[in-house]
């Protein structure tokens, strides 16, 4: 091993060469798909910096999400993007603050609130949307049309497979110890 040469270790704490690390990685969907994400992420964010939107991503996915379920609760909108309540919560008292989003009574739990973008969210938006139009066709450039639907298609149909889509994964039954 050359000095400097990092050496990864597997679970079991059994060395692997970086080559068979790197090939391994490359061929990994799960891996694809998070280098993916974090590369998108990141190039929204500074697109969203760069036309001085004036919000980051996670604010722009909730604004998304009230666009396509106004009335929505925080703890809908945090099981949509994948986040605690708690950081959804701080996302949307923002929102609210920069009068993006207001807050409604839900007529059905006294105790939970209905989340409504406001004209100035909704003007938002469409700057976060332009902002962010040229990152995804830097994207999806490499891309034939016909290749863009295929994708568009493959993963409606990944995401419908781990979201229920007929069958949900059952947690492995539990051994009693004696």
């Amino acid at each position: 091993m050359r000095a400097g040469q990092v050496v990864k270790r597997n679970v079991k704490g059994l060395t692997r060469a970086p080559a068979t690390v790197a090939r391994a990685s490359k061929d990994n969907v799960g891996y694809q798909f998070k280098r993916l994400g974090a590369a998108l992420r990141q190039q929204l964010d500074c697109a969203l910096r760069r036309q001085g939107v004036g919000l980051s991503l996670a604010h722009m996915a909730a604004l998304f999400a009230l666009a396509d379920e106004p009335g929505a609760t925080g703890a809908m909108l945090a099981r949509h993007e994948m986040i605690t309540a708690q950081a959804m919560n701080t996302v949307l008292r923002r929102l609210e603050r920069d009068g993006y989003i207001e807050r409604r009574p839900q007529p059905n739990n006294r105790r939970a609130d209905c989340w409504h973008a406001t004209p100035a969210g909704a003007r938002q938006l469409a700057r976060g949307r332009a902002a962010g139009e040229p990152v995804f066709r830097r994207m999806l450039a490499p891309l034939s049309a016909r290749e863009q639907s295929e994708l568009q298609r493959l993963l409606a149909r990944c995401v419908t497979a781990l979201e229920g889509g007929g069958r949900e994964l059952q947690p492995a039954a539990r051994s009693r110890s004696a």
